[in-house]
């Protein structure tokens, strides 16, 4: 199932309304049968960057981006951003083994037990889903993995920095060194030298676990670009996002030196 409807982007770097499951563009796409049962199951909360998902429910993204890391490993290799839902292929095998998911950065969204939507939808309905979004999730994990094994780490850093810019709907990014090292999977010296050659590039500016996007399309330039026009996988029923803003924004502290942490 893929949806066209978006969230709103209110944005970037400022208050954000109160978003709820009745906001998302996938709940907004379920038969209102549906939507009957899932409602008064579900929970909002916020999952603070770094912590994992239970993986008994599905998890409809409102703002953040969460990433995908297989048998806990330290490389992330996929992402599911605002206007998706993660955990539609948990829900058809429980017992598979699947990559662990966490929170990128704060991450809001509504969870709703598995149950209550499989058994409305359906098994046929949900099989039919990952079927035939199967084949396509094993290329674009093939896609990370070549990736990783060789791109330059600036180029890799270029491209986590737009994912997460445009999977956040511009929200701030505050993320340390040791944050961009999980997600590419190499130690911090070597992010700490891609971030100066971006920053001195006037692309991006790094603070102490603050990151502010100064030139979106110079980034997008200066990343390896795989994985930008990427479809949605079993995992993720990806909305179509509205154009990102040009620049994340955070504020400066006049105390804080603006170098890479």
């Amino acid at each position: 199932m893929q949806t066209m409807i978006s969230l709103a982007n209110t944005g970037c770097g400022l208050h954000r309304p109160h978003l709820d499951l009745v906001d998302h563009p996938v709940f907004q796409a379920l038969p209102r049968s549906i939507q009957t049962i899932v409602q008064p199951h579900s929970r909002l909360m916020t999952i603070p960057a770094g912590e994992p998902l239970e993986t008994r429910f599905l998890s409809f993204v409102l703002t953040g981006v969460l990433g995908l890391f297989p048998h806990d490993d330290r490389i992330c290799v996929a992402t599911v951003v605002a206007g998706s839902v993660h955990g539609w292929d948990h829900a058809l095998e429980p017992d598979a083994d699947r990559p662990t998911a966490r929170a990128l950065i704060d991450t809001t969204l509504c969870r709703a037990p598995v149950d209550c939507v499989v058994d409305g939808l359906g098994r046929d309905w949900l099989n039919r889903l990952v079927a035939r979004q199967s084949s396509r999730r094993l290329s674009e994990l093939a896609a990370e993995a070549a990736c990783n094994a060789s791109h330059l780490v600036q180029e890799r850093l270029a491209k986590w920095l737009v994912r997460l810019h445009c999977g956040a709907n511009g929200a701030p990014l505050r993320l340390t060194q040791a944050d961009f090292g999980a997600m590419l999977g190499v130690q911090r010296t070597s992010v700490n030298a891609a971030a100066g050659r971006l920053q001195s590039l006037g692309l991006v500016r790094f603070g102490r676990g603050k990151v502010q996007i100064l030139d979106l399309a110079g980034l997008r330039a200066a990343s390896c670009g795989c994985g930008d026009n990427r479809a949605p996988s079993t995992s993720m029923v990806v909305a179509r996002q509205r154009p990102a803003e040009p620049a994340s924004w955070i504020s400066n502290d006049a105390h804080q030196r603006d170098t890479v942490a």
